[in-house]
């Protein structure tokens, strides 16, 4: 049996017990994850909110039923502002900006029973309420991410491809003129570490091409959806980065004594969650010892990256579970609601894109309404030319002039008309007799 298919029988949701301890690690996140959501007020710092919300979360999780076991932070708290992807939870010393009203915000966090996680995110307005309600494209952006995750968790059922899935938010980001941001996977939910080895790509132009996943029953994932306003492209910010994880594949002899001390003592947990900085307060140098380890490719590190054009992002993460009928939310559960005003620009580009069909097709049908009556009237005259004719034949100079005149019009009428039929602006000219 390979390590994959003992990890999947490991986090296995048919095993009751297992089940139970995802779905407590749930309810944890949910709750810790409202707690930050009410306390994100103007004049707040994003340090002290981080280390509150991960300090509930080992407190609540003292108190569960499986105390006994190891339980933790998973993911530790980052609340990024709009322009940023993610991960920002600066150290006290860096944490200049402060929260403003009409700030967007996204609030990211995990935890783990027995090894077992569970990761959350939601995306907020500072100071949104039903008077004060978002609108334009970041309305269209939180409608068309939450439109996304709905219509993904529908679609995480046994038997679907991460294909299908990929294929799906891009459908459904273009009705609402959005973009996913580049190179964001979810992952099964694999004991041990945040990120499981069955990924799906929730990007069309992902940077790396993926093996055909098929979803099972029983398995769990956490469902990412990041989406912006912008073009998609990012570059690192000039932020500190706090958050890293060790890579479990990667071996290295560093040169500085904490460095051997910080990667030693992470090395010794059987588990592989991202952690904070500030997790190693006991040790001197952390920020040097972690930048060491980087460099050495022992830890994986967790950058803040901005949207180059500064455009919104918002992030939506929910874990779930995939039963044989249906597809259960066990994180994600209690976001905030998000207060938006009618109307929107989805809305508004939907009833314009449909006057515009409207008008064009009034246009084209007066336009052939025209044809048709010029064509007559030329008819008409063409008959009365013949009786002249016939009967006067004095007035033969007379009627070629006006002959002439009416070819002339009757060159341009036609050029008109067969350029609105085939949707074309350019007029054609009647050709001169001479």
């Amino acid at each position: 049996m390979s390590s994959d298919e003992e990890s999947f029988i490991d986090t296995s949701i048919s095993i009751p017990e297992i089940e139970e301890k995802f779905k407590l690690a749930g309810e944890i996140a949910d709750q810790v994850l409202n707690k930050v959501v009410s306390q994100c007020k103007p004049g707040s710092g994003i340090t002290l909110l981080c280390k509150k919300s991960d300090n509930l979360i080992l407190k609540k999780l003292s108190l569960c039923k499986f105390k006994e076991c190891e339980n933790g932070i998973a993911f530790p708290t980052a609340i990024s502002f709009g322009e940023m992807t993610g991960d920002y939870s600066p150290l006290e010393k860096d944490d200049e900006r402060k929260i403003q009203n009409g700030d967007l915000l996204k609030i990211d966090l995990g935890v783990h029973v027995d090894g077992y996680p569970v990761i959350v995110c939601c995306p907020i307005v500072v100071g949104n309420s039903e008077t004060n309600p978002i609108s334009g494209e970041l309305a269209d952006l939180f409608k068309g991410g939450e439109k996304i995750m709905e219509k993904c968790i529908e679609n995480f059922r046994p038997g679907k491809t991460n294909f299908e899935i990929t294929e799906l938010v891009g459908k459904i980001a273009k009705e609402y003129g959005i973009t996913p941001v580049s190179d964001v996977y979810s992952h099964s939910m694999q004991r041990g570490t945040d990120e499981g080895y069955r990924k799906i790509s929730m990007c069309e132009t992902a940077e790396y091409e993926l093996e055909e996943v098929i979803i099972q029953e029983n398995e769990t994932f956490t469902i990412d959806v990041l989406m912006t306003t912008g073009n998609a492209i990012n570059f690192d910010d000039d932020v500190r980065t706090t958050i890293f994880k060790r890579d479990p594949e990667s071996n290295y002899q560093l040169r500085s004594r904490v460095g051997r001390q910080i990667f030693s003592h992470i090395k010794k947990k059987k588990i592989t969650f991202p952690f904070h900085i500030r997790s190693l307060s006991s040790f001197k140098s952390p920020v040097f010892a972690c930048n060491e380890c980087t460099k050495a490719g022992l830890f994986i590190p967790y950058k803040v990256e901005t949207e180059m054009d500064k455009k919104p992002i918002i992030n939506f993460k929910a874990t779930v579970c995939v039963l044989s009928d249906s597809t259960v939310k066990i994180s994600g559960n209690s976001n905030p609601k998000v207060f938006i005003k009618s109307n929107s620009n989805s809305e508004s580009k939907n009833e314009s894109e449909k006057e515009t069909k409207e008008e064009n097709t009034n246009e084209k049908e007066k336009d052939q309404e025209k044809v048709n009556e010029e064509e007559g009237e030329k008819k008409e005259e063409e008959k009365k030319k013949t009786e002249v004719k016939k009967n006067k034949g004095k007035g033969r100079g007379r009627g070629r002039g006006r002959g002439r005149g009416k070819g002339k019009g009757k060159g341009k009428g036609k050029g008109r008309g067969r350029g609105k039929r085939k949707g074309k602006g350019k007029k054609k000219k009647g050709k001169k007799k001479k």
